[in-house]
């Protein structure tokens, strides 16, 4: 297959695959699938090398002869991925190590056609995920998005990276645990020739001095142009501004205005530690991630964050509750140690604030009746988390967050659903 994506440069494309390894700390066998597979081929190889910095990690072909990933093969043993799901044959067997990156193995498709529905229906995807899982390794799978039988695959594995394209049409129901819809963007360097070094110079300084030059009288021009810009509109609302709209706010960028916390007097108080597990781009990543590991998670909640100057939607999943940052480092170890986080995943967070949806009056058999109002919730499709009050209560919280305006996107969703959530310092214990 040819080597080169129809479009974006190869290099982009796997930049844009080491952006998008961090959302893999979690998981541990992900298809990468897309319509340009020599994209996601390229895109694998970013997130992988990335990746095996830090763990095992081993990419499969399962196009066939795919060029970037072809490329790093040594030898030319045929057997690969599909003499493992057909015949058996061990995966370390079938795996070649990329030479200089350590902890990063190719393996190609194998004697047979890989891209077949056997292939991908096979069971023993399942099995070949959970060794993986059990060791803190990671399988990456490349895939063409037509592949017969893909969504069976997906279903057998954590779930699906995207690569350019919105959704999978043959899958319309798989996973998808992050979108890489173009490459990154990459300064096109010219390349020169049959210049002299020491003219190169010559032509560097001229070059130079002409554009300070330039570059002064623009910035003596621009603050010409500010200036007087900025004494025509001063001149121009103090012609038609009211007093009162002279001194008023600008206006929130996001369409939901978040106050201030409604109990200040309990920011001493707060549970303001806990711990991110995860940042995902997508909803259903990050919820794959809560309800994996819902068990093991005290106070797990899923927080859409506007990042960036585009205030661009993250998922993080952030779990515990605590007054002391001390906690929250036993339970990072703790996760770390039960092999929810890798080594090196997780991290320390400060998030004093949440949205008080309900509470949950104290009570003999308290923990009952808290389990009963968070599973009324959960029916709804939301979810919240409890923390017990000094007084024997509970309050019902969503989220975790740093700044108020992170609430937003929360706020409007529950608003959506019925609810007036208030943005409160979150407050007590976890049951």
């Amino acid at each position: 297959m040819n080597g080169k994506p129809s479009g974006g440069r190869p290099v982009a494309w796997e930049d844009a695959g080491r952006q998008i390894a961090p959302l893999l700390g979690s998981y541990s066998a992900v298809v990468v699938t897309s319509g340009d597979p020599v994209a996601a081929g390229h895109v694998t190889l970013g997130l992988a090398r990335a990746e095996a910095a830090r763990r095992r990690v081993v990419v499969a072909d399962l196009v066939g002869d795919l060029a970037p990933l072809s490329a790093l093969l040594a030898d030319d043993d045929l057997h690969g991925i599909s003499d493992t799901i057909l015949y058996g044959a061990s995966i370390n067997r079938v795996a070649r190590p990329v030479e200089g990156t350590d902890n990063l193995f190719v393996v190609p498709g194998g004697t047979e056609q890989v891209a077949s529905e056997e292939i991908f229906r096979s069971e023993r995807w399942k099995r070949l995920a959970g060794g993986f899982s059990g060791s803190g390794g990671l399988l990456l799978l490349v895939a063409s998005s037509d592949s017969p039988g893909l969504g069976a695959l997906i279903d057998q594995v954590d779930g699906a990276i995207v690569v350019r394209d919105t959704g999978i049409a043959s899958a319309p129901a798989a996973l998808i645990l992050a979108r890489v819809p173009s490459p990154t963007r990459t300064l096109k360097v010219p390349f020169l020739r049959d210049v002299e070094i020491p003219r190169l110079h010559s032509i560097r300084h001229r070059i130079v001095s002409v554009l300070t030059t330039a570059l002064l009288l623009a910035v003596i021009i621009a603050g010409a142009l500010v200036f007087r810009a900025r004494q025509e509109r001063d001149a121009s609302q103090a012609a038609v501004v009211p007093p009162a709209a002279a001194t008023a706010a600008p206006a929130a960028r996001d369409t939901v205005v978040v106050g201030p916390p409604a109990n200040a007097a309990d920011s001493a108080a707060a549970s303001l530690f806990a711990v991110e597990l995860l940042v995902a781009n997508t909803p259903e990543g990050a919820n794959f991630v809560l309800r994996k590991d819902r068990a093991s998670l005290p106070a797990a909640t899923v927080a859409p964050i506007p990042i960036g100057p585009e205030r661009t939607i993250w998922y993080k999943v952030v779990a515990g509750a605590y007054t002391r940052r001390s906690e929250a480092d036993s339970l990072l170890h703790a996760l770390r140690a039960a092999k929810i986080l890798t080594d090196s995943a997780g991290a320390v967070l400060r998030v004093p604030l949440a949205l008080l949806v309900d509470s949950v009056e104290s009570q003999g058999g308290i923990g009952d009746a808290v389990a009963a109002s968070v599973g009324k919730y959960a029916e709804r499709g939301l979810t919240v988390y409890p923390l017990i009050q000094n007084d024997g209560g509970a309050r019902l919280y969503a989220g975790a967050f740093e700044r108020p305006n992170d609430a937003a996107e929360l706020i409007k969703t529950l608003q959506g659903a019925g609810l007036q959530p208030v943005l409160v310092y979150r407050t007590g214990r976890t049951p």
